[in-house]
């Protein structure tokens, strides 16, 4: 082996994500007892300062579940894997398993990670497992189909040379590796790859990107838990997106519903909205619960870590077209009891002018005394 390619060695291991949506909301006191060996896992502040208030509110479930070693590449994951559940009603299952010996073979691995079949359909198995045990937990169980995945490159050792002379030398290879990319990037696109650069120390150094991250980091573990929070905030976007969309989809549907009910509207119009209002606000404490689950305030090194990776992950993206869809179906259900109100006042006025005809006609009937 040449001096470069020893100098290129590195040691370290590689985590993936796999986040899902289990349900509506999750009793965590209730779900501890009913999975063994469970802990309340709270944020690892490490050597880096953070405020008091950097911390999940409430912390979420950390449990360990076991299973088969998953084949990747040239390597294969550990056999257990851990899971935390989040009050919210979130899962994150983190597998592990070992880097590669030399930069040069990192790309390899982030291919054979991306979209992984088999590992998304183990991870997916493995979480329903955990739903099935706390389930009693957990309100309008359900395992969704949208799933959000994630990789992360730690590198614990990486010679005599700093990060940011490895990551000088080698970036090519490190942003096709983040990217899942086979071929060759140009200078422009490994500089997009990798321009979210962030470091504490002389000694560590992260890159941050929307399909993985690379962390040259002894002791990442604080760096990690935000990773996780990020990649849950994404899913559940997603998911109340896709509600919020199916909510506004059928707007139409259900105003005509309103329109055509003719005969005594108030009985009919009053479930339809009482079921929009449902869902209205299902949506509404999602958002609040997943956006204020981690309190990351101030100007501190993992709050600003935290910014950076919601950046790359769209996040503020998704949080405004969530708000703006939010917005629209207040503004439809404030049309929907317009619509109502006005039925209603309508039905009244009919029943107070058929009141006064039948108490004028009534005088004249033979039948009054």
């Amino acid at each position: 082996m040449s001096d470069h390619d020893r100098s290129d060695d590195i040691t370290g291991h590689a985590l993936a994500f796999f986040a899902f949506d289990i349900g509506f909301q999750v009793d965590l006191d209730t779900a501890e007892p009913l999975v063994a060996e469970a802990t309340r896992r709270r944020v690892v502040r490490a050597r880096r300062p953070a405020p008091v208030w950097f911390d999940y509110s409430p912390p979420p479930l950390q449990l360990v579940v076991g299973g088969n070693p998953v084949r990747i590449d040239e390597t294969e994951t550990a056999a257990a894997a851990e899971v935390l559940i989040y009050d919210f009603g979130c899962a994150l299952l983190t597998y592990r398993m070992p880097l590669p010996d030399n930069v040069a073979d990192l790309p390899g691995l982030g291919i054979a990670l991306y979209e992984h079949a088999d590992l998304e359909a183990d991870a997916r198995e493995r979480v329903a497992a955990v739903l099935d045990a706390i389930r009693p937990a957990v309100e309008r169980p359900n395992l969704a189909d949208a799933v959000e995945d994630y990789a992360v490159f730690v590198v614990t050792a990486w010679g005599d040379r700093s990060p940011t002379e490895v990551v000088e030398s080698c970036r090519e290879l490190l942003a096709r590796a983040l990217e899942a990319e086979r071929a060759t990037l140009s200078e422009a696109q490994t500089r997009r790859t990798t321009e979210a650069m962030m470091s504490y120390a002389e000694s560590d150094l992260a890159i941050i990107d929307w399909n993985a991250a690379l962390l040259f980091d002894a002791d990442p573990d604080d760096v990690i838990s935000v990773l996780q929070h990020a990649n849950i905030e994404l899913l559940e976007l997603r998911v109340l997106d896709q509600e919020l969309d199916a909510i506004l989809d059928h707007a139409d549907e259900t105003l005509a519903a309103l329109t055509k009910s003719r005969f005594w509207p108030v009985f009919a119009s009053g479930g339809m909205l009482r079921r929009f209002a449902s869902v209205q606000t299902d949506a509404a404490v999602m958002f609040e619960g997943v956006n204020n689950a981690i309190k990351l305030l101030g100007n501190q090194y993992l709050a600003r870590l935290y910014r950076l990776t919601a950046t790359r992950l769209d996040l503020p993206a998704w949080q405004a077209s969530v708000q703006r869809k939010l917005d629209a179906t207040e503004s439809l259900y404030q049309k929907m009891s317009d619509s109502t109100s006005t039925r209603r006042l309508e039905v009244l006025e009919w029943v107070i002018i058929i009141l006064i005809t039948i108490s004028i006609v009534l005088p004249f009937t033979p039948w009054y005394h």
